[in-house]
């Protein structure tokens, strides 16, 4: 089984905190191959940081890319695609920039798969701004995935009171066929042959690929028969995590 580690996003965070956010990828997924996606800004202004992370660009595994003008607004340029409370909120309370940004991730991602995907059997998708447990197994999921041919996302919800949720995962659950969602706490796992660099593309030039979590919905599970697993726990925004348990983070990767 071959892995695949592929980043995308901002640069938002300070140089620590986003090192520590790659060696920790790179210490749960110790046999993949790292694949970084940056926006042409941030690396005229950090190349020296993401190069440290030992995916130097002379190998191919750091694209630089243009940002992508978006002529389409992913919510309100599609009102009636899905009927759920969650996408009527996007509809009432509008952040056009932040919302057309949230596609970009899906093309991005979509760029990266069709230059590497081809390479692997599992695609470990993550991002810059989030972080994951340095005390999951989370080669284990890798292994499931490929197993069983799925997409796996790790998300806190709040729903899990009174847990060390940054640390462990709680429980797993398939609520995408109501929610229409892939939760997004910054890593998803799903089998190579899953994605369709193609369906991606068209939705895209139909003005029709939907953002954020709905997106990955539409890309990895809408019409296809693909088992969803979603576990609470083990991954989050790195912005959301609690700075006692960044300080317990930090201690383990030294």
């Amino acid at each position: 089984m071959k892995t695949a580690i592929i980043v995308g996003g901002q640069l938002r965070l300070d140089d620590d905190t986003l090192t520590l956010s790659i060696n920790l990828l790179k210490d749960a997924f110790p046999d993949a191959d790292l694949y970084l996606s940056v926006w042409k800004e941030d690396w005229n202004t950090r190349r020296e940081l993401v190069e440290s992370w030992g995916a130097p660009r002379w190998h191919g595994a750091v694209d630089v890319i243009d940002e992508y003008e978006i002529d389409y607004h992913p919510y309100d340029d599609n009102p009636a695609m899905r009927n759920t409370w969650n996408w009527q909120k996007k509809l009432k309370f509008d952040n056009t920039e932040r919302h057309i940004h949230q596609t970009k991730q899906i093309l991005n991602h979509n760029r990266m798969m069709k230059k590497y995907g081809h390479r692997y059997d599992v695609i470990v998708r993550a991002r810059y701004d989030s972080i994951i447990s340095p005390t999951e197994s989370f080669e284990y999921y890798a292994k499931l995935c490929y197993n069983k041919r799925s997409v796996m996302s790790f998300m806190n919800f709040g729903t899990t009171e009174g847990k060390r949720k940054m640390f462990n995962n709680y429980r797993d659950h398939d609520n995408s066929g109501h929610t229409y969602m892939v939760y997004d706490g910054g890593i998803i796992i799903h089998h190579a042959d899953v994605w369709d660099p193609d369906l991606v593309d068209s939705l895209h030039n139909k003005k029709e690929l939907l953002a954020a979590e709905f997106g990955w919905y539409q890309v990895l599970l809408e019409n296809k028969k693909v088992k969803y697993r979603c576990y609470d726990g083990s991954s989050t925004i790195t912005r959301c995590v609690k700075k006692s348990d960044m300080r317990i983070i930090k201690e383990m990767m030294l």
